[in-house]
């Protein structure tokens, strides 16, 4: 009988240092899966600021590009217009001018106007400079 109670008593120690186990090694998993989600959260956040920042400077690439071809335009429209003023000039004197020939006068006029026109659709507007201070 007291060999029943020791072997008893051996598979109780058994069973609670197989428990006190138990235990140790879920504490150990607790403290493990805590430590990964601590590690994928910083990893997450910086994705999350990656991601940000990326994007800051594709907005600003977009800024950047609409601005410069913004410049551009005006750049090219400013020399175009300034390649045509020579043109407009000699059409407002041949405007002026004198002549018997009322149709051909009336065709210069309309070729002005017409010119005028297409640069005023164009942005393009008449600064009235004579006898204006400068």
């Amino acid at each position: 009988m007291e060999q029943e109670n020791e072997n008893t008593e051996e598979i109780k120690a058994s069973d609670e240092s197989k428990e006190a186990k138990k235990e140790t090694e879920n504490k150990d998993d607790i403290i493990e899966a805590k430590k990964e989600s601590e590690t994928l959260k910083i990893k997450l956040e910086e994705t999350e600021d990656r991601l940000k920042r990326i994007a800051a400077e594709f907005d600003n690439y977009k800024k950047r590009s609409n601005k410069e071809r913004e410049e551009l335009y005006n750049s090219i429209m400013g020399d175009v217009v300034s390649s045509f003023l020579p043109v407009i000039d000699n059409l407002e004197k041949a405007v002026e001018s004198k002549t018997e020939d009322e149709g051909y006068k009336q065709g210069v006029e309309l070729v002005l106007k017409q010119f005028k026109d297409v640069l005023q659709a164009n942005g393009v507007k008449e600064i009235e400079a004579i006898r204006k201070n400068f």
